[in-house]
């Protein structure tokens, strides 16, 4: 294995990934509540370098209701307040037990020592999915051969088949063994047919690539099978749908505008106070008139003294 890797240019350390936490972590049986985070960039307004600044955005879950997080200030001094002050308004008890979701961002893990609470770092499995995607589409291309004297022609497929399922249900300490006879199986349909040479080629890169983000955030794959029949969240879907309404929609998709960080920032808490059903209350609180006078339709309009 380790000649592929160098072959294929992704660096992976000695560690397994069973001596890093060989059993499965289960989802508990307390109310489920998720707490998600993910980034996105606007366009500066002047220009220079950098020409972009990075939103962060993030998502709550609890008992079905969704509440949103946005700031422009993702590397300031005022986000540890920021990310209390959301912590406060979403109501979650300081006792009870959060799953942080993330793709393992470095920039995204340094956020678990902000927060108030407890949480317990979960592996998203949409970025898992798709490197496993790939090699599926890769592999796909292959045609089935018998590559052992005792397997089948689709040893290839199981073997894949079988990587899939030791994610799915959180097996970490089959991880290793399992990339191992992959890519070993690949090496052989390199070395022994080369009109599928390219594709077990690009295999094992993604092979790899997908071997050294399991020992990066290997503290974060966790049993997703049981995971999610007890209401527990295992993607970032919530968030990612966030970031497109929040900053795609508005700041960048489409749009040819140019924003301050200030005023990204003030937009963003306007559009999150919408949609978390915050934006009345705040007016009232500011305008308790608001909602007490009654407009007529003008063609019910009468003229004063008449």
């Amino acid at each position: 294995m380790r000649d592929a890797v160098l072959r294929a240019g992704v660096r992976l350390d000695s560690e397994p990934v069973a001596a890093v936490a060989p059993a499965p972590w289960e989802a508990p049986d307390s109310e489920p509540i998720s707490l998600a985070f993910d980034g996105g960039y606007a366009r500066r307004i002047r220009t220079g370098c950098p020409r972009n600044f990075e939103i962060l955005t993030g998502a709550v879950q609890r008992r079905g209701k969704i509440r949103v997080f946005a700031t422009a200030y993702a590397g300031g001094a005022v986000l540890p307040d920021q990310l209390r002050r959301f912590i406060t308004r979403a109501n979650i008890p300081v006792d009870a037990r959060v799953a942080l979701m993330t793709d393992g961002a470095g920039s995204l893990m340094r956020l678990k020592q902000m927060l108030p609470i407890r949480t317990r770092f979960v592996l998203d499995y949409f970025h898992v999915a798709m490197k496993l995607r790939h090699i599926d589409q890769c592999i796909g291309r292959i045609l089935p051969r018998r590559l052992s004297p005792r397997e089948s022609v689709f040893e290839l497929y199981d073997r894949f088949a079988f990587l899939r399922a030791y994610l799915w249900t959180g097996r970490r300490d089959k991880l290793e063994r399992s990339i191992d006879q992959l890519i070993g199986l690949l090496e052989c349909v390199e070395r022994g047919w080369p009109d599928d040479e390219r594709s077990a080629r690009m295999a094992i890169f993604h092979v790899c690539d997908l071997s050294a983000y399991l020992r990066q955030n290997a503290t974060g794959v966790v049993d997703y099978q049981s995971w999610k029949p007890r209401g527990w969240r295992i993607s970032t879907s919530s968030v990612e749908a966030t970031v497109n309404r929040l900053i795609g929609r508005r700041l960048c998709k489409s749009q040819h505008m140019c924003w301050s960080r200030r005023g990204a920032h003030l937009l963003l808490q306007v559009r999150c106070a919408l949609l978390n059903d915050e934006l009345l209350e705040a007016f009232l609180r500011w305008f308790p008139e608001v909602g007490g006078r009654r407009l007529m339709l003008p063609y019910r309009w009468l003229p004063h003294g008449s």
